[in-house]
Formats: C-alpha cells, structure tokens, sequence
C-alpha cells in the first residue's frame, strides 16, 4: 500500500467518529401562550370530530422526535393545542368560547413509535388578532417536560417584536398528498 493511500484511510478511519457524532440544532423553545388547555389533553391523535360540520381545513400533521445525534427518541408524548378554524380556543379565558367549533377538539397527545414516529389529523392553522397562524407544542418523557415550542406555517410566522428569529426554525414543511394537506416537522431534543 502506498503512503498516500494509507494516510487517506486512517484519516477517514480517524475522522469518521467526529463526522457521526455532529449534533443537530435543537428545537427552539417558544411561549405556552395563554390557553394551555385546563384539562388533561386526552391521547388522541384525530382532533377532528365532526368533518362535516368542521370549520377550517383538515390537516395532517406528522414528524420525528429525535436527539441531537438524530437517533429516534420512543414514548415522547407530544400535545398540541390550537384554535378552531375561526381563531377561538376552548379556555375559560378566550373571549367568546361559546362560539368555539365542536367538530374540533383543540388539543390531543400522542406517542412517538419505535421510530420516533407521531401523527395527527388537525386543522389548517389560522391567524387571530395580531398572531400568525400556529400550533402550540409540548413534548414530555413520563412526568418530565422536555420542550415547550410553536410551529409556523412557512413565510407565515409574524413580526411581534418578541417571537424572535427562532421562527424560522419552526416552520413546518408544508405539501399536499391525494388532496390532503399534510405539514411535516422534525423536534431535536436534548435528553
């Protein structure tokens, strides 16, 4: 073997640990906001109740949860809460609840697979007031909260001085499959 050849191949053998183990961006933190739902968000990934009556655009809503090695992560129970079609929560505090779209639940929890693995079937996010159109996030392993964010929709995430340039972080990937909306997003978690 010539000298070059071998000094190529413990440079590869010597490097290949350092290029594996490159951590990835974690997920950016973000605001609970304030209607965190009051009761226990119940394991359901299908928030949608009564399609035929729905106000708003379903949408499917699927990614990862992965560490920042991109390794899978298992059992991660992740909630999502959002407004109804219309701009409304179901909170006690949200002017004008009664008129909150009961063919929607605005919030459910699910589990990552083996695969670090979640979907749900949601709606289409909305703006209200001053707020671009969201999704509230929190991600838990057991009783522990590792991660409170929001997702955006992209070129959709708003100008209040507080939201921050982590919004371009969280912008879900956005397409359509068998005319059904679907957003992708992957968390990177640090546990």
């Amino acid at each position: 073997m010539k000298r070059r050849d071998f000094l190529t191949v413990c440079s590869v053998w010597f490097a290949w640990p350092v290029l594996a183990k490159t951590d990835l961006q974690l997920t950016p933190l973000q605001a609970e906001g304030p209607f965190y739902p009051v009761n226990p968000i119940a394991l359901r990934s299908d928030l949608i109740l009564n399609p035929d009556r729905l106000k708003g655009q379903p949408l499917q809503l699927s990614g990862r949860v992965v560490d920042m090695q991109g390794s899978p992560l298992t059992n991660i129970t992740v909630e999502i809460w959002q407004c109804d079609g219309t701009g409304i929560y179901d909170h006690p505090r949200q002017p004008n609840v009664e008129q909150f779209d009961r063919s929607f639940a605005g919030c459910g929890a699910t589990v990552s697979n083996s695969q670090g693995q979640f979907k749900f079937q949601t709606l289409y996010p909305v703006p209200y007031a001053s707020r671009p159109p969201h999704i509230h996030v929190k991600l838990w392993r057991g009783q522990r909260l590792l991660l409170t964010t929001q997702l955006y929709l992209p070129n959709q995430m708003g100008n209040e001085w507080w939201g921050g340039s982590e919004r371009e972080l969280l912008q879900m990937k956005i397409s359509k499959s068998n005319d059904i909306d679907e957003a992708q997003y992957t968390f990177v978690i640090d546990v």
